[in-house]
């Protein structure tokens, strides 16, 4: 979603929020217990954590891993399916996909979960899917099998984020739509004095860092034009008196 903003003071937006009731969740309390894996085959394979729940109490850890210790691309996936730590059952083993390599653009593999039923619930989401690239991790999934959810996203491409070769500094997700919606802002440059400036921002859930974010698509709210987000701007004027500015996010990306 995009506002236009006219800067005419010292601005210091913050971009973190919607003005809604939620303590959110506390990242430095989820478990990172190494999980139990079978024998991997990368020299590093790669972890990350997607947490569900209202309070992201349901831990899932995915892994990327190599079929072969030369194979070019990460080409296997752990998944956590029932929360519990243990990913050595058969069925938590997913063979990537590799599309068509388009010349210039780098190799990337492609992992079809499909449905998947949240750990300990009957809410099934669909159309999982997860992407490797040699730079970043992507996923996305239809929220109760309805309107998408999908990261993981930094402020600027090169922010996007990725695995890490290491549980202990694996990377958080949070995706859907159980806990109060943030802001992220989008590539929106450096702010101008003095003019209009197109500020675009990603509506979804902080995650444990930057290159972490899980944002929904712009048809998570009806467009019948009553159904729109409302940001506002905090900023300091030039005689640095703290201000708010009101802005109806209406414009979709």
């Amino acid at each position: 979603m995009m506002a236009r903003l006219f800067a005419n003071g010292c601005l210091a937006f913050c971009c973190a929020a919607l003005a809604w009731a939620g303590d959110g969740i506390d990242f430095a309390k989820v478990p990172r217990e190494v999980p139990k894996t079978p024998t991997l085959i990368a020299d590093q394979p790669l972890y990350g954590i997607f947490l569900f729940g209202q309070r992201g109490e349901k831990v899932v850890w995915a892994i990327l891993d190599k079929s072969a210790k030369d194979a070019p691309v990460f080409d296997v996936l752990y998944l956590d399916l029932n929360a519990d730590g243990d990913l050595t059952r058969a069925e938590e083993r997913f063979r990537g996909t590799k599309p068509p390599e388009n010349p210039g653009e780098p190799p990337q593999c492609r992992f079809e979960i499909g449905r998947f039923v949240e750990p300990g619930t009957q809410r099934a989401h669909t159309e999982f899917v997860v992407t490797w690239r040699p730079t970043r991790v992507s996923y996305q999934m239809k929220w109760l099998g309805g309107q998408l959810t999908l990261g993981c996203y930094g402020t600027e491409p090169d922010t996007y984020g990725n695995f890490s070769s290491s549980p202990s500094t694996a990377p958080i997700f949070v995706p859907g739509h159980d806990q109060p919606f943030r802001f992220q802002h989008w590539m929106s440059g450096t702010l101008k004095r003095d003019e209009a400036n197109d500020f675009k921002v990603f509506v979804g859930n902080m995650g444990d860092r930057p290159g972490t974010f899980s944002c929904v698509d712009d048809t998570f709210l009806p467009r019948d034009g009553n159904h729109y987000v409302v940001a506002t701007l905090i900023y300091k004027d030039r005689q640095g008196q703290q201000r708010e500015a009101r802005y109806d996010l209406k414009q979709r990306c």
